[in-house]
């Protein structure tokens, strides 16, 4: 029995009707589905009735002179109507001038027969117009997949996240095949086998880890082939569950997902619903899981250094905060001192301020003392706590000045106690800088360190602010009249571990070169032995 959609449905328009029945039994007899028209009106009227069916004629046997409107005119109409310009025309006509031919050539027609005309040479025209239309129907329908393939490709390369590229998939799949039902595995290295990811419907092993070679899914995963099974019942690797789901299934497509000859899952596909799977289904699906495959090994690499970008950040702020701890212990005696005044004054105000004999005025007097010496505790117990406490990494618009500032405060007592002369001179109009604050804090905090390091026996601590002639950076110099470093000694300074003390851990200035790299700026040193040295720092200015 003939394939209903290779038989061609023609329409004869002519308004004899002895020529008319003559050509519906030639073509009956061909297998030919016949429809007859007796003018130019109505042919159009039964085109675009069986258009609206569903049933578009395929060929239009037309007459040119007929009542009514000309053939010619039914060929204008028809090739201008978006709905019924596939339909092909074949002209037949008692006229024979070259001038008639060309006329209905070009207007459209597909070909031309002159009355009389012998039935073999219409059945081969027919048969020619109906090779090239299933060829034109072939392309236009390959042309549409590729077209929807290229479509769903770049919709499933367009994320980096995992889910949404499988979840792109899986609706790919459905928009191209219209299967009853599907499922997605990935291979889980860490179980030995794969597992469901997702599926057309619901599937008693969705999310379950199996072994491998268990079933046609099992087979591809381990052969990295792809597989046909035109009857399951048929096929000693289908596996009811696994591949079925637990459901009746007549036939099964699986292909797998390939990266670089490294299988990572595979797609399979249950029972076509407008008819079996082809050699041409297999080639789309196996194409459409190229990119898929590619897309997942993306989404899978980005999320580990995703995870090991985090994982950096944590270790960078842990070794940050650690870094912190250690300035604060190279500052442990100054600290210390500096705490003690106010609690030395503030134990003597108050002992004081208990005697009995003293005037009420007295009292007041080492009561307000007191009270000032609290507020100086306060006070370097803040600075202390803000520079100690762990940075909650959000970068603010921040004044430079008052940064430095902060970095001075708590080296002030250290630098008294080295008989260190310091000297500032700050631009009181800088921009503010995007930065975190305390973070350059540390920084600046520990250069001024080092610098108090560098002079054991005391010297001049230079510190200064500027912005650049073009306005675009902040430049804060701190220098020391310390004995100065080596072009080695520079060469290796911002290295981690590097050092130049017996005590020093050698992390200082290669977290503080960190710091202000990620802030957009730089850190720069210049020195020379015997003379001290220069450290720049260099943040650029907060965009308005």
């Amino acid at each position: 029995m003939a394939d209903p959609r290779n038989v061609p449905r023609v329409l004869i328009v002519d308004d004899d009707p002895q020529i008319g029945e003559m050509i519906q039994e030639i073509l009956q007899m061909a297998n030919c589905e016949v429809l007859e028209a007796r003018s130019g009106e109505e042919a159009l009227e039964v085109l675009r009735r069986e258009n609206r069916a569903g049933r578009p004629v395929d060929i239009l046997l037309l007459d040119i002179l007929m009542p009514g409107i000309s053939g010619y005119e039914v060929i204008s109409r028809v090739k201008s109507d978006p709905d019924l310009t596939g339909t092909s025309i074949i002209v037949t006509t008692a006229l024979s001038s070259i001038a008639d031919k060309t006329l209905g050539l070009g207007m459209g027609a597909d070909d031309y027969l002159t009355k009389p005309f012998d039935p073999r040479e219409l059945l081969a025209r027919i048969q020619v117009i109906m090779r090239i239309r299933r060829t034109e129907q072939s392309l236009r329908e390959r042309n549409r997949e590729l077209a929807l393939l290229n479509e769903i490709s770049r919709t499933i390369i367009s994320s980096l996240e995992l889910e949404e590229v499988l979840n792109a998939m899986m609706e790919g799949v459905q928009r191209m095949f219209p299967v009853v039902a599907g499922a997605l595995v990935l291979l889980d290295e860490d179980v030995g086998g794969f597992a469901f990811r997702r599926t057309i419907r619901e599937h008693p092993l969705m999310g379950k880890p199996l072994p491998p070679g268990t079933s046609i899914l099992g087979h591809v995963v381990t052969s990295g082939t792809p597989y046909l099974a035109s009857d399951v019942a048929q096929d000693p690797l289908f596996s009811p569950l696994v591949d079925g789901g637990g459901r009746p299934v007549s036939s099964y497509l699986c292909v797998p997902l390939t990266v670089r000859e490294r299988v990572v899952g595979a797609l399979g596909l249950a029972d076509k619903a407008d008819g079996p799977f082809t050699e041409t289904d297999r080639d789309l699906l196996q194409t459409l899981a190229g990119a898929a495959a590619v897309a997942i090994e993306n989404a899978q690499l980005y999320a580990e250094v995703a995870d090991y970008a985090q994982n950096l950040e944590r270790s960078q702020a842990q070794l940050i905060q650690a870094e912190k701890m250690a300035a604060i212990g190279r500052l442990t005696a100054s600290i210390a001192h500096e705490i003690n005044n106010p609690l030395q004054a503030l134990h003597n105000t108050i002992h004081l301020a208990l005697s009995e004999r003293l005037p009420l005025e007295k009292r007041q007097e080492y009561l307000g003392m007191a009270q000032k010496e609290v507020e100086r505790l306060i006070g370097i117990i803040q600075r202390m706590l803000d520079f100690y406490r762990p940075s909650q990494g959000a970068a603010v618009l921040s004044d430079v000045n008052r940064i430095l500032l902060n970095a001075l405060a708590i080296v002030e007592k250290r630098l008294q106690h080295s008989r260190i002369q310091l000297h500032v001179r700050l631009d009181e109009n800088l921009p503010p800088v995007l930065a975190i604050p305390d973070q350059l804090t540390q920084v600046f905090l520990n250069i001024l360190i080092n610098a108090v390091e560098a002079m054991p026996e005391g010297g001049d601590l230079r510190v200064g602010s500027l912005l650049t002639e073009d306005g675009r950076w902040v430049l804060v110099a701190i220098r020391d009249s310390g004995p100065g470093l080596t072009p080695d000694q520079m060469a290796h300074l911002f290295e981690p571990f590097y050092t130049t003390k017996p005590s020093g851990t050698g992390l200082g200035l290669a977290i503080s070169y960190g710091i202000v790299e990620r802030h957009g700026g730089t850190i720069e040193v210049s020195s020379q032995p015997g003379q001290g040295a220069t450290f720049v720092v260099r943040l650029p200015v907060a965009r308005t």
